[in-house]
């Protein structure tokens, strides 16, 4: 009884607490930030073109192997917002061992670059918080799985928490933050937490998911075309299943040269 006793001050503590100090309470909020990053404030429109060259690396059996690939790539926003990413694929080069995985290497490489960051589904699928503010402006955002915070809630909180975003934000700083929390935080299934580095106007440079069998986490470097920030580089985790040789791990090195915004066709 103790223990839970503890727990349950601990838990009304952190529902009541507000999260951070005099940094965190500057810092954008939640909300601003992801509205930032979805393309609800600014919807202006733009088409993007650009050439893009890289590489994907895969440890097979011990092995070390890389395939080289290379072609075009379209981003467009529209009026609604949300951005879309398109890639064509002209050069694929396997070595030998991989070339029978042809279409689920570039089936990998599609999905990295035309889901990537963006993706509003895995940000709404967690209650997320500002962990803190980083150099130039950035912060760094933590989310933790909804369904974790409403057990969490069951356990140790009362039924009307479950519709109070804040609580359910402060609930989720408890439980990513609180080392006797751990076993009920990671589990198997979907991304436990996530991780993810915006700055103030909503561009993403870093986002990482939490499994309990590791992290999948994606790194991206931007230029400025036309006042736009466009990729210059991603860095992905790409780790995969191959029929015969079950998860291998992955990277994925992509370098966007020849970006064209708004061009005339």
């Amino acid at each position: 009884m103790g223990t839970l006793r503890t727990i349950a001050v601990i838990f009304t503590l952190a529902t009541l607490a507000a999260i951070g100090g005099p940094a965190a309470a500057q810092a954008p909020s939640v909300d601003a930030l992801l509205a930032r990053l979805f393309g609800s404030e600014d919807k202006t429109p733009y088409e993007l073109t650009a050439d893009f060259s890289g590489t994907l690396t895969l440890i097979v059996r011990g092995g070390r192997f890389t395939a080289v690939a290379a072609g075009s790539f379209h981003e467009v926003r529209k009026s609604d917002g949300v951005k879309r990413r398109k890639v064509n694929i002209t050069r694929l080069d396997l070595p030998v061992l991989l070339r029978p995985f042809r279409g689920t290497l570039r089936r990998v490489i599609e999905e990295k670059v035309e889901t990537q960051s963006e993706s509003p589904e895995t940000f709404h699928e967690h209650d997320i918080f500002v962990h803190g503010e980083l150099p130039g402006k950035r912060y760094l955002l933590i989310g933790v799985q909804k369904h974790i915070v409403d057990e969490a809630i069951d356990r140790y909180g009362k039924p009307e928490h479950k519709k109070d975003t804040a609580t359910r934000r402060r609930i989720a700083h408890w439980l990513y933050t609180s080392p006797s929390m751990r076993e009920m935080l990671v589990r198997s299934g979907p991304p436990y937490a996530l991780q993810a580095v915006l700055d103030e106007g909503g561009t993403l440079y870093e986002l990482t998911l939490f499994y309990n069998w590791g992290e999948v986490g994606t790194r991206i470097v931007y230029i400025i075309a036309n006042g736009q920030p466009v990729w210059q580089q991603v860095s992905a985790d790409a780790n995969s299943e191959l029929s015969g040789f079950g998860r291998v791990d992955g990277k994925l090195l992509l370098n966007f040269t020849n970006h064209c915004v708004n061009c005339k066709k």
